[in-house]
């Protein structure tokens, strides 16, 4: 079965741009893991300076990743063995624990396993969203092929759950961004100069309005 290829968010609003800002300014050398690689984006993209492992379930995905990562690891991510999950600086989740049947114990195992002060970088989508909340008001809670609602999310985030989720796993947040609705796969027009200049606003706004626009949450935290 031919998977469908995945997508890269070059949109200087994504997730995708905003994390790979936070691997730019990490020292030389530093080991990432990369859990979830997709095709490769973070180690493709990324800081050429660093480190980068990862796991990738998805055998067609990891493929095309692999020559990207010092070692990539095909199989689940509750399937790798404790030694090769321990002694990373950096651990990326971007857009993964929402595909996670339990997402805590998940994140926990990874916690413990790392040194004091690593650094986690966690990306997820928010179910609040207005475009979400209008929907339930005319009763509709409809899957998508991708976006918020993707029929493979197993779980659901709102940025209150996501920082308890973080807390219980005894990681301190230092820093909570928000990306806004990718205005570019809705329209070619947000391909366009009005078009980017209508998206860098709507992103401004966004930023105030974090619990009801905001179409991401990503979080670095800490390990205490």
């Amino acid at each position: 079965m031919t998977t469908s290829p995945y997508q890269d968010k070059p949109s200087p609003w994504s997730s995708h741009s905003r994390i790979l800002s936070y691997l730019q300014a990490l020292p030389e050398k530093s080991k990432v893991f990369d859990v979830g690689t997709a095709s490769g984006m973070l180690a493709r993209r990324g800081n050429s300076s660093l480190r980068y492992f990862g796991v990738e379930s998805n055998v067609e995905w990891a493929t095309i990743a692999s020559p990207f990562y010092e070692r990539l690891w095909t199989c689940a991510f509750d399937e790798m063995q404790l030694e090769d999950l321990q002694g990373y600086d950096v651990i990326v989740l971007g857009d993964v624990l929402e595909h996670m049947a339990n997402p805590e114990i998940a994140l926990k195992r990874l916690v413990e396993l790392q040194p004091r002060g690593s650094l986690f970088i966690i990306s997820v989508p928010n179910v609040a969203n207005l475009w979400v909340r209008l929907h339930l008001l005319t009763g509709n809670f409809d899957y998508a092929e991708r976006g918020i609602l993707d029929r493979t999310h197993l779980r659901f985030f709102t940025r209150k759950s996501l920082i308890d989720l973080i807390k219980k796993c005894d990681l301190q947040i230092d820093s909570i961004a928000v990306t806004p609705i990718p205005l570019e796969l809705i329209s070619t027009f947000f391909n366009t100069s009005l078009g980017t200049l209508i998206h860098a606003i709507f992103a401004y706004i966004t930023s105030f309005f974090p619990t009801l626009l905001a179409y991401q949450f990503i979080v670095k935290a800490k390990r205490l």
